[in-house]
């Protein structure tokens, strides 16, 4: 059955006292019951229709008694069948199915259902009248005991005697005073405590608070003691009811001790929790305990940490500011990074940052396969393309090419605006032969038709790690060569290093 509250335990207490005295009252005989008038109405019939079955006898007149029995049963709803039957047990006269009907309890005496008559002839029992009724009661033993007027009068007075006593008792109890139980040298020590205290019983019911705890709820002490604990204005911190039950009703249900739960308590009522209305309180809750470790109420103390609670949301805000500001720091600085590695005309890699992964790159190769190679490209006649075209056509012009050139080779390259409209470009891990295919192929790109908005062409040198260089200045110097190479042969074409006719100034 559970915890049962004192109020709960008084009422149910009433309600079977009530109940008692109606039963003993049942018992006495004092109810009466509603089947004797119509077994009364039934005997009398059943003696009626036999005497006229017996003047029908003495007149030997058979189809008679017949006629009486089945008129009986078409008159008297609660009779199914009836029957004659002689003294031998032979059934001399049947009405109704009463060969299936009739299978009495008793042998020989009558039940209000199976009724038996004697037919007397010559002053002695000739034969015996059978009729068989409904029952009096509705079947089956629940609704036969519902059917007695005791038990629906017990029921009624249980069941509204009930909630009569228990609304009776609730406001009686509510005015009753708990704190005349509480010694006023209790009170007055816990009145000095700075915590505010409360002690509920085991519904919740406020029995006692100190003066602490009355100037966090803002209420007088006589409209808090007699007052449910749960039913003030609770919330979580967040400003959501809570999430699970009350700490003292939890200490109370489990028998434990409840530490440290933070709650906010509205003083307005309204539930919103702003401004001063509102006070973070921090919550210990404990059980009282009785002789045999049964919770019986609880002690709850409220730690008044509004103030606390309001200096950590905002050194939490402040905090949050100042990491919302480090992350706008540090993204402003990647993108200057990136802007400091990028060619703000084009967006390749400057030449600054293509120097860094040269030399990187050039380290690595020089270990591990000396396989690197590298492209310098200048677009013809460019001087001629801006003072003709402007130098808007010009720079969409080195755009076009800065594109095509980023296109044209894998993730590990990189391709770097060198200075104005030459342009150098990084391969790892293939030959020069390789590098040789991709720089015609690049070339022939630059010189089909509609590449930009005005016909170019470029020139490509070409050097690989392959030729001997031992530094990367020495290497670029190669492909530079290279390049002027193929400018001074024509122009739109790709030469490579190793391929220069070389010629010794001192032979001149």
């Amino acid at each position: 059955m559970g915890r049962l509250s004192a109020l709960l335990r008084i009422s149910v207490g009433l309600v079977l006292l009530t109940c008692s005295i109606l039963v003993l009252v049942d018992l006495l005989g004092l109810v009466p019951d509603t089947r004797d008038p119509k077994l009364e109405v039934r005997i009398r019939f059943c003696e009626t229709l036999a005497i006229q079955t017996t003047s029908a006898l003495s007149q030997g007149n058979m189809s008679q008694v017949r006629s009486l029995l089945q008129m009986a049963i078409e008159q008297h709803d609660d009779l199914l069948s009836a029957g004659l039957r002689d003294g031998s047990g032979a059934l001399l006269i049947r009405v109704g199915a009463h060969e299936r009907l009739w299978e009495p309890e008793e042998e020989t005496a009558s039940t209000p259902t199976h009724v038996r008559i004697p037919v007397l002839r010559g002053g002695r029992e000739w034969a015996k009248l059978e009729m068989r009724f409904t029952k009096l009661g509705p079947d089956g033993f629940l609704a036969s005991l519902w059917h007695r007027p005791a038990v629906r009068v017990l029921a009624f007075v249980a069941g509204t005697g009930f909630i009569g006593y228990f609304a009776y008792m609730r406001r009686t109890l509510r005015h009753l005073d708990p704190s005349a139980v509480i010694p006023t040298r209790v009170q007055m020590t816990l009145d000095v405590m700075t915590e505010g205290v409360a002690v509920v019983e085991e519904s919740g019911r406020i029995v006692l608070a100190n003066r602490a705890f009355l100037a966090q709820t803002a209420m007088a002490r006589e409209a808090l003691l007699g007052a449910n604990l749960s039913s003030l204005s609770w919330t979580d911190l967040d400003g959501s009811s809570l999430a699970k039950g009350s700490p003292w009703a939890e200490a109370i249900e489990e028998g434990r001790e409840s530490t440290g739960t933070t709650l906010v308590l509205d003083r307005d009522g309204d539930g919103d929790g702003d401004g001063d209305e509102s006070r973070t309180l921090q919550v210990n809750a404990a059980p009282v305990l009785d002789g045999w470790g049964r919770a019986k109420g609880g002690i709850i103390t409220f730690d008044d940490v509004t103030e606390l609670e309001r200096r950590q949301q905002e050194l939490e805000s402040a905090l949050s500011d100042l990491q919302k500001s480090r992350d706008e720091v540090r993204l402003r600085n990647e993108e200057l990074t990136v802007l400091a590695r990028r060619d703000p005309l084009t967006g390749v890699s400057n030449r600054r940052a293509f120097l860094e992964v040269f030399d990187q790159a050039f380290r690595n190769a020089k270990l591990i396969n000396g396989r690197l190679c590298v492209l310098m490209v200048d677009i013809d006649h460019f001087k001629a393309v801006n003072d003709e075209h402007g130098h808007a056509v010009g720079d969409e012009v080195i755009k076009r090419m800065a594109a095509s050139l980023g296109a044209s080779v894998r993730a590990d390259d990189l391709v770097c605006r060198w200075g104005g409209e030459e342009f150098c470009v990084l391969l790892q891990g293939g030959p020069v032969e390789g590098a040789v295919v991709l720089a015609e192929r690049m070339r022939r790109t630059v010189a089909s038709p509609g590449f930009a908005s005005v016909p170019v062409t470029a020139s490509f040198g070409v050097s690989s790690l392959e030729f001997g260089a031992f530094a990367v200045e020495e290497m670029i110097g190669q492909a530079d060569e290279a390049l002027y190479a193929s400018k001074n042969s024509g122009r739109n074409r790709v030469t490579r290093w190793d391929e220069i006719a070389w010629t010794d100034p001192a032979e001149a």
